[in-house]
């Protein structure tokens, strides 16, 4: 069988190891610990997400506003960050569903605007490396929260420093930020001095 992507019951089952549990063979009528596993999971990898790296952030993106002059956002979104330089008179910010600009205390805009979208997506739509780092620090906080057994917490701590330490390789590498030429992948929402221009100029 070739290799393939973690999947789901694959890192619930690594999780349950990580706590010294038999693994399960189905994620159908979850109970007891598998279903604290898979929660613990959803947990690590929403605040990983939060974050925003290469895989679940697109730069520049255009918001397009309704017909009434609002901007929804979906209920993946995490964060948006819209570029000051681009638009001096708002101070936008997410409230729930919509964006919203403190300025104009109002949630209605005069044009589209072009923002940095991090989004949350679903354990299946993620890259390798980071189910990898997701299922390390998931096993290392379920352990902490329900046996708390210190020979298992050190041996979690560096299995997870050495999955993140992976994941941020490949991060560095997706990314390809270069203190010469800038990040390639958007023009940057904070356009302080950068050598990249300089050489530009």
């Amino acid at each position: 069988m070739a290799s393939a992507r973690t999947t789901l019951l694959e890192a619930v089952n690594r999780v349950l190891q990580m706590i010294g549990e038999a693994p399960i063979n189905s994620l159908q009528s979850q109970l007891g610990l598998a279903k604290q596993a898979q929660d613990a999971l959803d947990e690590s990898s929403r605040r990983l997400q939060a974050e925003g790296w290469s895989f679940n952030t697109d730069y520049e993106a255009t918001l397009v506003r309704a017909n009434d002059g609002t901007i929804t956002v979906g209920p993946s979104v995490s964060r948006v960050v819209v570029d000051p330089y681009l638009f001096s008179s708002l101070e936008v910010v997410q409230r729930g569903a919509k964006l919203y600009d403190r300025r104009a205390k109002s949630y209605v805009f005069s044009a589209d605007l072009k923002a940095n979208v991090t989004y949350i997506f679903d354990y299946d739509d993620l890259p390798e490396h980071a189910r990898q780092y997701i299922i390390a620090r998931a096993g290392r906080t379920l352990q902490e929260a329900i046996i708390g057994a210190a020979d298992l917490t050190k041996i979690n701590l560096q299995i997870e420093l050495e999955a993140r330490s992976q994941f941020l390789e490949e991060e560095t590498q997706l990314s390809e930020h270069n203190m010469l030429r800038g990040n390639p992948n958007h023009t940057g929402v904070i356009r302080t001095y950068m050598p990249s221009r300089a050489i530009i100029r």
